[in-house]
This record gives structure tokens, C-alpha cells and sequence, in this order.
């Protein structure tokens, strides 16, 4: 129920006599009562959620590097984080919805790297500005993704990073891939980011399984090298 309902309080007189009554939208009770402190109020229980929420996200990684992620039980987690069951279910609904939630981060730091890269991108390159994050991300947390690349979690993980990257190219390099339609290629919009998307990640997984001695910087330039004649060939 929001400010605007119609809900409203009936206020009588105290002395039993028949006079008008007064009608007052609810909501506008609790605007007076709540005034400009109710968003302040409001803004701690966030804070108390998010702070749940990452407490169980990092006991569950953890939990992810100590022992094979398949084997790791609900109260496992619940112990780590010091939380009780009711709170997690509260917040989640299984382990593999809890584990994908750390992806909201990765979301933002690809973004912000993207409009680093913005300015002083080549021609078309717009389009995998985010892959030199991406290498970062995946070398700063090598060991999460060699504790999970042969466990059930890792499809999982892998088409919710692939949804990330998918809304990046679609999203924040629109303007590239705009010019399909004017450039001369049939290639379909979705079979474009399919391609680079599922490029990026058989260089990805190539990478961390061999966990091959190549730096971040390297393995984007690998990765640059082999799909930068496609883009430009498509984007013309």
C-alpha cells in the first residue's frame, strides 16, 4: 500500500455529539508521522539486508573453497555466516541462487569499465570493452572459479556471467552494433553477441583449466586478436 491509497482514518468527536466526520488519507498520516526521517529509517533495514546477504555469500565461498561445492549443505553455510535458516530462506531460495548473487558486483565493475574505455577505444571495440575487466575479475578469483568449473554450480555460473556480458554488448554498445543495420553483413543482431559471447568464454575456460601462466593482459590480447577481425568485418 502505497501514499496515494485510498485507505483512510475516520476521526469522531469525544463528545457524542452528530457532527461531520473527517476523512484523512492514510498515507498521509504516515508522511506526517514518518516525515523526512522515514527514509532515513527506512534505509537501515537495506543496509541489515545487505550485510545478511553478504555475510552468506562469503561463507558460502568460502565453504566453495574448503570442499567440493556439490557437498556443501544449507546449514553448513548457515553456521558460517552465523545466520539462522528462517533468514536465509527469507533472502533465498537454494544455494545456487545465493552463490549467482555475487554476479551484481561483477555487473557493475564491467559497467564502470566500460565507460573507462569509452573515450579511448579503437574503432568498434566498444563492443568487448568489458573483456579486460572480465580477465581481471576471473584472475583476481581464480580460485573460486577452479573450485567450481567441475562441480553442478558451474553451468549455473556460467550462463548467469554470460547474461551479464550479453545486456553489456546489447546495452552499452548499442550504438556499435546499431550500425548492422546499415552495414553490409546479414549477420543477425543475436548471432553477433551469441558469437562474441561464447568466444570470450572458450578463451575464458581455456585459460583458467590449463591455468595457463598467461597475465590478464595477455590473455585479452589473445583474446582481442581473434575475434577483433570478425567485429570489424561485421560492423564494416
Amino acid at each position: 500500500m502505497d501514499s496515494c491509497s485510498v485507505t483512510t482514518v475516520r476521526w469522531r468527536r469525544l463528545d457524542g455529539k452528530n457532527r461531520p466526520s473527517i476523512f484523512v488519507p492514510f498515507g498521509t498520516i504516515c508522511s506526517l508521522l514518518c516525515g523526512i526521517d522515514g527514509k532515513k529509517r527506512m534505509d537501515k533495514p537495506d543496509r541489515r539486508v545487505r550485510r545478511t546477504r553478504e555475510s552468506l555469500h562469503k561463507a558460502l565461498i568460502s565453504l566453495a573453497l574448503e570442499k567440493h561445492y556439490d557437498s556443501i549443505t544449507v546449514q553448513e553455510v548457515l553456521d558460517r555466516a552465523d545466520v539462522g535458516r528462517s533468514t536465509f530462506y527469507t533472502h533465498f531460495q537454494s544455494m545456487d541462487e545465493l552463490l549467482i548473487s555475487g554476479t551484481q558486483e561483477l555487473r557493475r565493475t564491467l559497467h564502470a569499465a566500460l565507460e573507462n574505455q569509452r573515450k579511448s577505444a579503437k574503432r568498434h571495440e566498444n563492443v568487448i570493452a568489458f573483456s579486460r575487466a572480465m580477465f581481471d575479475h576471473a584472475y583476481g578469483y581464480r580460485n573460486v572459479y577452479f573450485a567450481l568449473l567441475n562441480t553442478g554450480a558451474w553451468p549455473i555460473v556460467r550462463q548467469q556471467l554470460q547474461d551479464v556480458l550479453e545486456e553489456l554488448i546489447r546495452r552499452e554498445c548499442k550504438a556499435e552494433i546499431a550500425k548492422l543495420k546499415t552495414a553490409n553483413s546479414d549477420v543477425p543482431v543475436d548471432l553477433f553477441v551469441h558469437y562474441l559471447t561464447s568466444a570470450f568464454f572458450a578463451v575464458l575456460i581455456w585459460w583458467m583449466d590449463r591455468r595457463s601462466r598467461l597475465t590478464p593482459s595477455q590473455i585479452d590480447e589473445v583474446f582481442r586478436s581473434l575475434v577483433l577481425p570478425t567485429v570489424h568485418a561485421v560492423l564494416g
